[in-house]
């Protein structure tokens, strides 16, 4: 049974063998570990067992009989925002490799579930929950000291056996409600995760403000270069762009780069609106951002979805390991041009011209890139398909690609 090399929950749980599942359809589950593959779009998860259910009343106490009220109606029930989790301390700077990060809540509404987010990626959702017990202040009642100390309400742990070297912005979700429509609340805390044996430079100070060369105000053809110089000054470790508050690219690679100054380029899909482009250079954690530029980017309304590419795994293709059972494959796509954002895609037989599949397209997979995938067992083999990108009605098909036959043993 191959176990997820970055993640263990918490209280030793077993994890189930790996399954590949898209983003959006791992948003939706519960109980899940997730890493990311090098397919864009589809995540390596572990679906994790449900925790003991928690200790409730004896089965022999028998709720009183309902009698219908005749008086005013009792109003509907309201989903509680459960308290903001507490984080444990986490240094500016830590070594990569195994990494915990833990929470509590110690008083107020508890959660029913809680998550991991890393640089917007889900990282952990489940229902892993435990009470710690921590050193009491000299000003906690004694009523309330457990075992010599003071146990929360609510906490959690999880534990990654190899965190990445760079930076990484972790959220801490607790939440009530549904899948559909959470009511949560949130910490955040950010690190830098130091490369090889920690011996990496401890890179003072900020970088110097990043200049960023004109933009066009107005693209008509759904991109945009990006290129910015760091003339003379305190130079970074990477560069980010962003569009509006949301940060749409980032690399640590340089078109050049000396002691003292630094510069990047980069090409950045557009949809039709108007945006707000920035780059923010950083040294480690502390960053520091240019002016921004406005752009709007009018793509016309005959424009449809950019052709999506697409790629065909099987359980032979070694990226991906042990997730796919003899018979299945997995198919996925993505757009490599500019193009108006789709609303949904499908997947089609071309010889029956019956859809497959049909998915609704809530966002993109990040830097203006859409992309999707499908993994199952095809009814019929060998067979040929394709998929079909949407905006209303205007829509755009991929080219056509074979299924090829189940090979016998």
């Amino acid at each position: 049974m191959r176990i997820l090399p970055w993640c263990l929950a918490l209280l030793s749980t077993q994890l189930q063998a790996g399954i590949l599942v898209s983003a959006s359809e791992a948003a939706r589950r519960e109980q899940l570990a997730c890493q990311a593959t090098a397919i864009m779009g589809v995540l390596e998860c572990e679906q994790l067992p449900a925790p003991p259910a928690p200790v409730g009343n004896s089965p022999d106490i028998q709720p009183a009989q309902y009698v219908p009220n005749s008086g005013p109606e009792i109003p509907a029930q309201q989903v509680e925002q459960p308290m903001k989790p507490v984080l444990d301390p986490v240094p500016a700077r830590v070594k990569a490799g195994q990494f915990t990060l833990g929470w509590d809540i110690w008083f107020g509404t508890a959660g029913q579930w809680w998550e991991v987010w890393d640089k917007e990626q889900l990282r952990y959702r489940g229902r892993d929950f435990s009470r710690r017990i921590k050193a009491p202040t000299p000003d906690t009642p004694a009523e309330l000291i457990v075992e010599g100390g003071m146990q929360a309400v609510q906490s959690g742990t999880l534990t990654m056996n190899k965190l990445t070297a760079g930076e990484h912005q972790f959220v801490v979700k607790l939440c009530n409600g549904t899948i559909e429509a959470p009511v949560c609340n949130e910490a955040s805390v950010s690190t830098w995760a130091e490369a090889g044996s920690g011996e990496e430079e401890v890179l003072a100070g900020t970088p110097s403000a990043p200049s960023l060369a004109w933009i066009p105000q107005v693209t008509t053809d759904g991109k945009v270069a990006v290129t910015w110089n760091l003339w003379w000054g305190q130079t970074g470790t990477h560069w980010e762009v962003l569009n509006g508050n949301k940060v749409v690219y980032r690399s640590d690679k340089f078109t050049e780069q000396s002691e003292n100054s630094q510069a990047g380029q980069v090409e950045i899909p557009m949809i039709n609106g108007e945006h707000e482009i920035s780059v923010r250079l950083c040294r480690q954690l502390a960053c520091t951002s240019s002016d921004k530029l406005k752009v709007t980017a009018m793509l016309g309304p005959e424009l449809s979805p950019s052709k999506p590419s697409l790629a065909l795994f099987t359980p032979d293709d070694p990226e991906l390991g042990d997730g796919l059972l003899p018979t299945q494959v997995l198919l996925s796509w993505k757009t490599e041009q500019p193009g108006i954002a789709p609303d949904r895609w499908m997947l089609i037989d071309e010889a029956s011209r019956q859809v497959l599949f049909n998915q609704p397209i809530k966002a993109d997979c990040g830097s203006g890139v859409w992309c999707g995938s499908w993994q199952g067992v095809p009814e019929t083999r060998p067979a040929s398909w394709r998929v079909k990108l949407c905006q209303a009605k205007k829509c755009t098909d991929s080219d056509v690609i074979d299924i090829p036959g189940v090979v016998s043993p």
